[in-house]
Order: C-alpha cells, then structure tokens, then sequence
C-alpha cells in the first residue's frame, strides 16, 4: 500500500511472504556464513555433503530464508523547513542448521539433521527515526541539519548461532559405504571420543545496537 505525497505526509506499508528452499546457497555462501569472494565455498565438494545421517538428499530452507516481512514507512513535510520520518521493520527468524566435520584431514561438513534442524533465531524488530531542518537561504542556497536514530526501540536480536559440532580440525571417521547405509552421529561421536565445541547453537551474531547519526548538508 503507498500513500504518496500530498497535504505535507506519505506512507508505505508492505507484507511479504517469501521461501527459498533448495540445496544451494548461492554465490554469497550463506551457508558459510557468506563470503566476500563468490562461488568459492564447500559446496558440492564431496558427495557426503549433500545428504543427511539417513543417506537422504538435504534440501530444505536456505540459511537467509525470512519467511514474514513487514515494513512501513511515513514521512512527514512540514512547510517551515521541518521533515521528519520513520522505518520500521519486522521479519521472522533465520533458521538454524547444525552441521559436524565428517573424514578427518578434510572435515567435510555434513548437515547430518537436515536443513533448519534447531529452529529459528528471533524475530527481527527495528525502528528508525529521522529529523531534519533546512534552511533556505536562496532557491539554490540551502543549509540542512539532519539526525538518524537508528534502532531507536534498542532492539537485540540474535541474528545468528554457531553451528559447528565439533571442535576444529576434529571429524567424525566413516567409510562411504557405512555413511550412505545410514548412521548415528551422536553415537559415532561419543564412541571415536570427539569434544563439542563449547560454542556450539550459542549465539554469535547480535543486532546492531542503537545508533545516532548527525548530518549537515550545504546545497548550491
């Protein structure tokens, strides 16, 4: 919905209902947590990494998946130089996927539960506030002061969890022929004596916390 401007006010307001599902993240990574270089990731590098502890293909919720997005937006132009507005933003979760090494000296990760086994983070809620003054000096001149409270609500959301199982540099052994017959991750770890990495499904990533900008502008 979009309200456009007239009587000094405008607004926007938007739902979406998203899914994206497969078994690729794309060339961001995010299942590696994104990488600043594309298609350079683990993807597709063994054949175990595509399957689960059941020997069944993982395909399910890819690791930026938002399913509800709500965004509205206002503005409001006052005629003695005063605009002010404001953001707001909530979207569901992330979800979680729990991956272990499998094969030492190459530690293949492995979602051995399938894609979004842990659930989601929190939802994410923001809202952004601006002010700004101008003054006009001449049709071209133009001085203008601006604030942006960002997150004006202190909102901290968990935006992302560790994932990895194990300690690093430390892998679950099997024979290909005994991964795709189906296997027990949790029994193979505690029988080879592997350590869980004590970061493990505990938060790592937070929203940004709230922030204050000033501005100053100068048009001619």
């Amino acid at each position: 919905m979009n309200k456009r401007m007239a009587s000094h006010w405008s607004a926007r307001a938007s739902y979406m209902w998203s899914r994206l599902y497969g078994n690729y993240s794309g060339l961001s990574q995010s299942d590696e947590n994104g990488r600043v270089s594309p298609n350079i990731g683990r993807s597709f590098d063994y054949p175990l990494m595509m399957f689960d502890e059941n020997a069944e293909p993982v395909f399910g919720v890819l690791a930026t998946d938002r399913t509800h997005q709500f965004k509205l937006q206002a503005i409001y132009d006052a005629p003695f130089g005063v605009t002010v507005g404001a953001n707001y933003f909530l979207a569901s979760g992330l979800p979680t996927t729990r991956e272990a090494a499998f094969i030492s000296g190459s530690n293949y990760p492995i979602m051995y539960m399938g894609r979004d086994s842990d659930g989601r983070t929190d939802w994410l809620n923001q809202l952004d506030l601006f002010a700004q003054y101008e003054l006009k000096f001449t049709e071209r001149l133009r001085l203008a002061f601006n604030v942006n409270l960002i997150n004006a609500l202190g909102s901290s959301a968990v935006v992302n969890r560790y994932r990895t199982q194990l300690q690093p540099s430390t892998a679950i052994n099997v024979t290909e022929d005994q991964f795709f017959n189906g296997v027990n991750t949790q029994q193979l770890i505690a029988a080879q004596g592997l350590q869980q990495d004590p970061r493990f499904l505990q938060a790592i990533g937070f929203q940004q916390p709230r922030q204050l900008r000033l501005g100053m502008r100068f048009s001619f």
